[in-house]
């Protein structure tokens, strides 16, 4: 029978706390590749960070987390996406408590939160693999009218993930659904630096049908937040030349049909 010493016992205890302790203050950066064109087989990958600090966290991508910085130290970050839904996976998460889905509304300098309130029932599988340097477990989900097959790690004891997913006994290392439409996957642990998450606290509180509208508002009329007058146009040769404001309209009104693919498909909005 093996014995093992109360001394032995204590420094592995030490190493687990230490180790957790550590990961409540880490950085978890996730490629994401996706198709933001449901009928097309071009992807998109975009680099977010998923900050943990002590019980809270953020995800976002590397354009808003550098924006939510600058606005830390100045007072203002470095602008807004001009789309919807997307590039817009931006989450606050207090688990137990609320988790937080910001939405950035284009031309109006206003950040609106929705509050995510589904419950995540998780079906864990026994099916087990390496994935890079961590031994992972599959465990599947529906989520936003889409199943999602996602590998988690108990080696990293954090029961956090990328975008809204949380709940698993271990860290998500990759997370995809099954028509790969998106696909998060974990390529880097850091320690997290900053002292504060810097989250931007210039928000309301709306619904799902609240956040539709104004996506219907700003498909209607998209430069009606423009000062036109402001507007100026040029040729190719650099001379200026009078603002065709029905083609700008239509061409933004193009390309916000053509992101057709928001990562909840329940809430998607169709566009006339």
């Amino acid at each position: 029978m093996m014995k093992v010493s109360t001394f032995s016992c204590c420094l592995f205890l030490i190493g687990i706390v230490s180790g957790f302790l550590k990961a409540q203050n880490s950085s978890f950066i996730y490629e994401l590749n996706y198709k933001y064109n449901s009928d097309s087989l071009k992807t998109e990958k975009i680099i977010f960070y998923l900050d943990i600090k002590n019980k809270e966290s953020i995800f976002r991508s590397d354009k808003f987390r550098q924006s939510d910085s600058l606005r830390a130290k100045q007072g203002w970050g470095n602008g807004f996406d001009m789309e919807y839904n997307n590039k817009q996976l931006y989450i606050y998460k207090n688990i137990g408590k609320e988790i937080l889905k910001y939405v950035f509304v284009p031309l109006i300098h206003s950040t609106y939160v929705i509050p995510i309130n589904d419950e995540f029932h998780w079906k864990i599988i026994e099916e087990r693999k390496k994935i890079g340097n961590y031994n992972c477990q599959k465990a599947e989900l529906n989520y936003g009218e889409r199943k999602w097959i996602a590998w988690f790690t108990n080696e990293i004891p954090l029961q956090e993930g990328p975008y809204v997913f949380y709940g698993l006994p271990g860290m998500i290392v990759n997370i995809f659904d099954e028509k790969f439409n998106y696909d998060f996957s974990l390529i880097q642990v850091t320690d997290f630096k900053w002292k504060e998450l810097n989250a931007d606290k210039f928000r309301k509180k709306i619904t799902w049908e609240d956040f539709k509208k104004l996506q219907k508002n700003y498909y209607t009329e998209p430069l009606s937040m423009i000062n036109k007058a402001d507007v100026k146009s040029y040729d190719e040769s650099g001379n200026l030349i009078k603002t065709d404001f029905k083609e700008m309209k239509e061409n933004i009104q193009k390309k916000i049909r053509e992101k057709n693919n928001p990562i909840e498909l329940n809430y998607k909005v169709e566009y006339k």
